[in-house]
């Protein structure tokens, strides 16, 4: 969007931005210190002027005079540990998880700490307004809002993916800086899912409980803006909340207002395309499974209405739905495991049954064919499995594009399993042959019962219907604990 669609000074942007975003009604603000008490506490900074005050205290424009760079210094007083005895933990927990949400379109945290009597944020000063204000100075129309909502996805994709919920996405918390570009701040209160990006959803819930990194029970966020689980159970929450309050934001946009009570269409408010209805009404779902399952899910959905994904420039025309693809990977690594399965006993076993010398009148290419198949076909074991969970990763980011990922899970879990199957197999051979018949049949006793007399006959059987056995009930184990993890949206993930 054009930066002359909106109005408002730079002083304004942080002023907005710091207004509370607890429950109505919160706290008075705390008072703004004094600019010589800060250039006392942050003798390496210059600071310049107070730009904004809330409820959980103050920003001030400053320059790093080494950098000569503007900053924004958001400092909390430390009096907020008197009220929560677990802040100071949190804080310093969650200022390096800040500072590693390193993207385009999120304010970046340059540095954070404690300061005489201050906790502190260093921030990146953006110029510009935000989005409330943007929105204030004038209509936005439908083509502005779907040029800003997938920027807004970028942020939020690359903070679900690096563990991070922001949990109050707001028009407030949406900058526009002088160019017109699209920045997401206020991630204060964002709380650290887990460091695994495999780590399940409810696990790293049960992390963000542990003592000191998070107060329980706690509804953080914007009351029209949070989604229907952050209002009930505020620590019972993912992504999806996100999502939630994203599709408020978006709703907002198309039309000027909150989506409250009989929700009308923004097609029927706006001049929206009809097809962003669905959009925003999957996002403002009541039931969180129901909405679209990432960020970039969304970022997508409005591309395509938009006619203009980046990556597809020129290969879609406006109203046409982008085709998802089946994933390449997968296919390689299925054809792969067909090797070594099927070619690979077709061309190359069958010559170690032919008499020394006949296979010298093969054709030449057929005596170059055959070596590779070989070649190939005992790689397949390692190819296989790489391909299927580079396959994984693929269609798990695609946001949708890419699909097929049973086949991709499939190649990826194929060989470890025989490989584990194996393995059963030799454990149950030395317990029903080494361990078992052998000593029987050692002793040479007369007179054996009759259970003796079966362990001896039939150990063999015994040790292929026991591999057979636990091999069926621990794959299906371990594919479904798979399926279960790799089918989850990536915003779980490192989203």
């Amino acid at each position: 969007m054009d930066s002359a669609n909106v109005s408002g000074c730079p002083q304004c942007l942080m002023r907005a931005a710091m207004q509370p975003t607890a429950q109505p009604g919160g706290e008075a603000h705390h008072p703004a210190p004094s600019i010589a008490s800060v250039v006392a506490a942050f003798p390496q900074l210059e600071i310049l002027e107070l730009i904004g005050q809330g409820g959980m205290g103050c920003v001030f424009k400053a320059r790093q005079p080494k950098l000569n760079r503007l900053v924004a210094l958001k400092l909390l007083p430390a009096s907020l540990t008197e009220r929560d005895a677990a802040f100071a933990g949190r804080f310093e927990r969650e200022g390096p998880l800040l500072a590693r949400l390193h993207h385009p379109n999120i304010v970046a945290v340059h540095d954070s700490g404690k300061a005489g009597e201050y906790f502190y944020l260093i921030m990146e000063y953006v110029d510009g307004v935000n989005l409330r204000q943007a929105m204030r100075a004038r209509r936005f129309t439908p083509g502005q809002a779907l040029a800003i909502i997938p920027h807004i996805c970028d942020a939020l994709q690359f903070a679900h993916d690096e563990g991070v919920l922001h949990r109050d996405i707001k028009p407030e918390n949406i900058l526009l800086d002088a160019k017109g570009r699209v920045k997401l701040a206020d991630f204060g209160i964002a709380k650290l899912l887990g460091s695994d990006a495999d780590t399940p959803v409810r696990d790293s819930i049960a992390q963000a409980k542990a003592p000191g990194l998070t107060q329980s029970g706690t509804a953080l966020g914007t009351p029209s803006y949070m989604s229907p689980e952050q209002r009930e159970s505020p620590s019972d929450v993912d992504h999806r909340a996100d999502i939630y309050s994203l599709g408020v934001v978006f709703y907002e946009l198309l039309t000027g207002e909150l989506p409250q009570g009989a929700l009308a269409r923004p097609s029927e408010k706006s001049d929206a395309d009809p097809r962003v209805d669905a959009i925003v009404q999957q996002a403002l779902e009541t039931e969180r499974d129901r909405r679209q399952h990432s960020a970039g899910e969304v970022k997508t959905q409005v591309e395509t209405i938009a006619g203009v994904p980046p990556a597809l420039q020129g290969a879609v025309s406006e109203g046409i739905a982008v085709p998802a693809i089946f994933s390449r990977a997968a296919i390689c690594g299925g054809c792969w495991a067909a090797l070594l399965f099927v070619a690979f006993p077709v061309f190359v076993l069958p010559l170690r049954r032919m008499p020394p010398g006949e296979h010298q009148g093969f054709p030449w290419w057929l005596k170059m064919v055959i070596p590779a198949v070989g070649i190939l076909g005992l790689a397949a074991p390692f190819g296989t499995t790489i391909l299927g969970w580079i396959a994984v990763s693929q269609i798990r980011r695609s946001a949708g594009k890419i699909y097929g990922l049973g086949l991709a899970v499939f190649d990826g879990l194929l060989f470890p399993l025989f490989a584990l199957t194996g393995l059963i197999g030799w454990f149950w051979h030395w317990v029903f042959v080494d361990l078992i018949r052998t000593p029987i049949i050692i002793a040479g006793r007369h007179g054996l019962s009759a259970f003796e007399r079966m362990l001896v006959m039939n150990a063999t059987a015994f040790t292929v219907l026991a591999t057979v056995l636990t091999s069926l009930v621990v794959g299906f184990l371990i594919i479904r604990r798979v399926w279960r993890s790799v089918s989850k949206p990536s915003a779980l993930t490192r989203a």
